[in-house]
């Protein structure tokens, strides 16, 4: 499972418990796993999942779809080694390479990727592992810290010509542009944001090029010895199966080419493990169905973004996997249908 330093979920705990006397974090904490003595070791690490699912319950505790982008905009990483070699780089655009290159080494999950996207520069916000794209409001989190990094690194000039995210916001769509300060758009087929060629060649003003070349020889090291063995197969299929709900739903012959083997050599594979192929396509479209009932999509359109070929398939599998039906599952979180 990747892993992540302790310092932003530090920061989401400390963002949490300072709306009031009533929002303590530990209950929350426990429910995801979190030790206090985890939390209280300066080295301490939690898997990405863990950190995922703080934010989504932190969220529905404080009934508040909008923490999680909240928390991002005030969240600082000036201890780290990604962030000095950030402010050390004469441009945005070399902040932004080397920052990606480094960042494995506080987050193995999270990638970060430079490109072109509808003819605009992009800052691509990725997941090794697929939880970006199960779990919403991390997403946002995740979003809006690189937001405020970028804004700290080149200063105020810095602007995004605009957010993407691959799921619909609904409800706090207006809330996360006011936030943002720039346009959000939904169900794009990558998560991150755009920016201007101009702003790519930013300058900082705490440009240190002798400073940088020796911190990134020392990153460079960093990597080497942090290199880690290859995912579990069962992560690399989950995490194939993320990237492509929703939508239509591969068969296992081509998750398996994805992953680089047969299906043959897959289903051995996992069964072996004991968690079998079925079980992980269960598992993927249970939590994406969660996540959509609470995000106020209606039974039939989960059904279409899970491929499955009618509401009652999708209500029929709902069942077998938590003995309750979709609706009653929604009534019991409290959310409701859009209308359409």
């Amino acid at each position: 499972m990747s892993d992540i330093t302790i310092l932003r979920l530090k920061h989401l705990v400390s963002e949490y418990e300072n709306l009031g006397s009533n929002a303590f974090a530990a209950p929350i904490l426990r429910s995801c796993g979190v030790s206090s003595a985890t939390m209280n070791d300066p080295k301490g690490r939690v898997t990405i999942r863990q950190e995922a699912e703080f934010v989504r319950r932190a969220c529905d505790a404080l009934d508040d779809p909008c923490f999680a982008a909240r928390a991002g905009l005030e969240y600082r990483d000036g201890v780290t080694l990604t962030a000095y070699v950030a402010r050390s780089c004469e441009t945005l655009q070399q902040a932004m390479e080397l920052a990606s290159r480094f960042l494995a080494l506080a987050d193995s999950d999270t990638m970060l990727v430079l490109e072109e996207l509808k003819g605009s520069p992009f800052f691509a916000v990725q997941s090794r592992s697929g939880t970006l794209d199960r779990d919403y409001r991390h997403r946002e989190f995740l979003v809006f810290a690189l937001v405020a990094r970028l804004r700290r690194i080149a200063g105020a000039g810095f602007t995004p010509a605009g957010l993407a995210f691959r799921h619909d916001i609904r409800a706090h769509h207006s809330a996360l542009e006011r936030l943002a300060g720039c346009s959000v758009h939904v169900e794009q087929e990558k998560t991150g944001l755009w920016l201007t060629p101009a702003t790519l060649q930013l300058p900082i003003s705490t440009a240190d090029p002798e400073l940088r070349a020796y911190l990134s020889q020392h990153g460079e090291g960093l990597l080497k010895a942090h290199s880690q063995d290859d995912r579990p197969l069962s992560e690399q299929v989950e995490a194939a199966l993320l990237e492509s709900l929703p939508g239509r739903l591969p068969s296992a012959e081509e998750i398996a080419a994805r992953v680089g083997v047969s299906r043959r050599t897959m289903t051995r594979k996992l069964t072996g493990s004991g968690d079998p192929y079925r079980a992980i396509l269960d598992r993927v479209r249970l939590g994406l169905a969660k996540e959509w009932l609470r995000d106020e999509y209606s039974i039939a359109e989960i059904a279409f973004l899970l491929d499955y070929a009618d509401q009652a398939a999708f209500t029929t599998a709902f069942r077998r996997w938590t003995g309750t039906t979709p609706n009653a599952f929604r009534a019991a979180q409290g959310a409701g249908p859009r209308s359409i």
